[in-house]
């Protein structure tokens, strides 16, 4: 029986149940930016890979026994069993460690939350609605007086997945006073309309790789900056695939993400910023490619979301984990996703994100010491933030016996090794 490493369920379990999609989405008229063109790729209503009905996001129906496993081997193909069970795409680890993975969150939370001030909690993404069960089951257990004084907002873009978060919070009802779901794309929320100065956790769990970023390019070191746009498909103009498009950059997330990176550079000495921004990129060339131009992966969607939630929710703590580097990504640039679908079983890795809209997972890696850059220009203050691998933050939050198999080997400190947390925080909470 093949094994596959847990670390990388995304790559090699992505669209399990994948089908095609009409590609007809009038976008055939115009040309759009590439975050524009991923967005409705992942989450176009009618035909979005999120928005199918089979979710890729799975449910298990009873928490893993750690303790009666006996080691790596035994884990990898317990998985491995549920995932061709279910025929999903993807457990989150909240889902594999239940209930432990949430309980650590909510440790983490009550850890950082001022004392005798109402704890709001606002999830983006929450997946199954496993994460948000879970922090709310212990709080209620373990931090009584907190509780009654929780309330818990998540917000998800997909309609499959709202009803499944809600079904899950609410199953056997205890959490009725403190829980609901907005079926909202999170950055037109109406959640940011006002702003409001209390104390919030804001949390985004595998949230950040699948946020449409923008690609820019240049020919060569002396070349300005191009944006990417995307014409889609147009037989009766002769266009039989969707093609890119370059244009001089004038839109702003891009240049404000371009600014932040130029920013990290500077505080290397006595190297200049166009020195800095080249070994900055220079990785990015793909192997055997054009070492002379460059092509780079900006996270846009991502800044708008903090400025909207920096503007809106000025005194917050932000807890955001992801994926820090991904396995045998096919397109160049740095920064670049994965884009993988499964048809009739068989996983496929493509070397374009322009394959058809609805047909694959699109997702990247997040550079979390950017994340902390964007984070602090969005909030315009002081910011704090702290980048910490998974392991090191389970290890201060976590109950590791309840997840160590007979062997010893514990899957929440040694899976998911490529995956990082950054923990924000702003005013109340710095």
């Amino acid at each position: 029986m093949l094994l596959l490493s847990a670390s990388q369920h995304r790559r090699w379990f992505i669209c399990r149940t994948a089908q095609h999609f009409s590609t007809s989405t009038g976008l055939s008229a115009r040309s759009v930016l590439a975050r524009d063109w991923i967005n409705e790729s992942l989450y176009d209503p009618s035909h979005g890979y999120f928005n199918r009905p089979a979710s890729p996001v799975g449910q298990l129906p009873d928490p893993v026994q750690f303790s009666q496993l006996s080691g790596q081997q035994a884990y990898l193909q317990h998985l491995r069993l549920w995932y061709d069970t279910l025929k999903v795409s993807w457990l989150t680890p909240a889902e594999i460690f239940q209930p432990h993975y949430g309980r650590a969150i909510a440790t983490s939370i009550t850890k950082k939350h001022p004392e005798k001030q109402p704890l709001n909690i606002i999830e983006v993404g929450g997946g199954s609605g496993r994460l948000a069960k879970d922090i709310l089951d212990s709080l209620q257990q373990y931090w009584p007086s907190c509780y009654r004084h929780t309330s818990y907002t998540s917000l998800e873009i997909s309609p499959h997945l709202a009803s499944a978060q809600a079904e899950m919070v609410l199953r056997d009802c205890r959490h009725t006073a403190c829980y609901k779901v907005l079926q909202q794309d999170a950055i037109c929320s109406s959640l940011w309309d006002t702003v409001d100065q209390q104390p919030c956790v804001i949390i985004l769990m595998e949230l950040l790789d699948n946020l449409p970023h923008d690609k820019v390019w240049r020919h060569s070191p002396d070349s300005d900056w191009r944006e990417i746009w995307i014409q889609a498909a147009d037989p009766s103009q002769g266009l039989q695939r969707p093609k890119e498009v370059l244009r001089p950059v004038s839109d702003p997330l891009i240049w404000a993400c371009l600014a932040a990176a130029q920013d990290l550079q500077q505080d290397r000495p006595s190297t200049s910023w166009l020195h800095a921004m080249m070994d900055w990129v220079l990785s990015s060339v793909s192997p055997g490619g054009d070492a002379s131009s460059q092509s780079l992966w900006l996270p846009t969607r991502c800044l708008h979301l903090l400025q909207r939630i920096c503007r809106a929710r000025p005194n917050h703590l932000l807890i955001a984990a992801d994926f820090d580097e991904l396995p045998d990504v096919a397109l160049p640039g740095r920064g670049a996703p994965l884009v993988a679908s499964t048809v009739d079983g068989h996983t496929t890795d493509h070397a374009s994100y322009l394959v058809p809209q609805g047909t694959a997972d699109i997702f990247f890696p997040t550079d979390f010491k950017l994340l902390h850059h964007l984070h602090h220009l969005a909030h315009q203050g002081e910011t704090q933030g702290q980048i910490m691998k998974t392991r090191a933050f389970m290890e201060q939050h976590a109950d590791l016996n309840a997840t160590r198999t007979q062997s010893g080997y514990n899957p929440l400190l040694e899976d998911f090794a490529n995956t990082s947390f950054y923990l924000g925080s702003t005013g109340l909470y710095s």
